[in-house]
């Protein structure tokens, strides 16, 4: 038997509570290190704490979402493995919005902490908007190489290659609900959200995204245009509470 395994067996019996504890935290860091592992490269979880996705997605629901439909990142690099399958029209994605400022790697690495510590609950302020918040999630309306047109809290695409706009609803992939009445505040977002928009022609990895409480919540029609790089999973289903599992 070798010095140090000697003196590991000897520390071990000597301190058997202080020897419990450290393989504890030992097995601890490999389940967290696990635990990274699968959030950046296959599957995340998130809880709805905005309204800007009703009647879709609710407050307090939990979801699944993956990174693979956008190419989950390479670890301490701006690049992006390959996405699979793509985007779709009516997908919904959880991203980074423009006001968010670029989240560092400790960063990211204590959110993931605090979120496997707390069983995703997060130390965000539930506030009833996304307007401050850092992951918000939206609807995909347009995609790489659309037109698009807003008229009235609808959004109308011209797909690439097509000459006539149609509504989002009959390029969607699944179907999708919208809610257009909300709380009359006065606001100038209220009249611009009901305002005809010019046509706005999307470029290479960008996407049009939109709440689906269209009358409470930003989103492409105030922000533009989002890119690629912004958007960090697609929502696959809800999976609490258990009554709208799947949804």
């Amino acid at each position: 038997m070798s010095k140090k395994k000697f003196e590991y067996r000897f520390y071990r019996e000597r301190h058997p509570f202080l020897a419990k504890i450290r393989r504890g935290l030992k097995y601890l860091v490999f389940l967290f290190v696990g635990y990274m592992g699968v959030q950046t490269f296959f599957i995340q979880t998130y809880r709805v704490d905005s309204i800007a996705m009703m009647p879709s997605y609710k407050p307090g629901d939990r979801i699944l979402a993956s990174p693979l439909p956008i190419g989950a990142p390479v670890p301490f690099t701006h690049l992006r493995l390959p996405g699979f399958p793509p985007l779709r029209r009516g997908d919904v994605v959880v991203l980074s919005p423009p006001y968010a400022e670029e989240e560092t790697f400790l960063g990211e690495t204590f959110r993931w902490l605090v979120g496997f510590i707390t069983f995703q609950n997060t130390w965000e302020t539930k506030n009833p908007t996304d307007w401050i918040r850092s992951r918000v999630i939206k609807r995909v309306v347009g995609l790489p190489g659309d037109t698009i047109r807003v008229r009235n809290l609808e959004i109308l695409v011209k797909p690439k290659g097509t000459s006539d706009f149609v509504s989002e609803f009959s390029l969607a992939f699944s179907p999708y609900t919208i809610e257009k009445e909300g709380p009359r505040t006065g606001s100038m977002l209220e009249d611009l959200y009901r305002m005809e928009s010019e046509e706005i022609l999307l470029g290479k990895d960008e996407f049009f995204v939109a709440s689906d409480h269209r009358s409470v919540a930003l989103d492409s029609r105030v922000w533009g245009a989002i890119r690629r790089e912004q958007i960090r999973s697609k929502v696959l289903f809800v999976y609490w509470p258990l009554h709208r599992m799947g949804d």
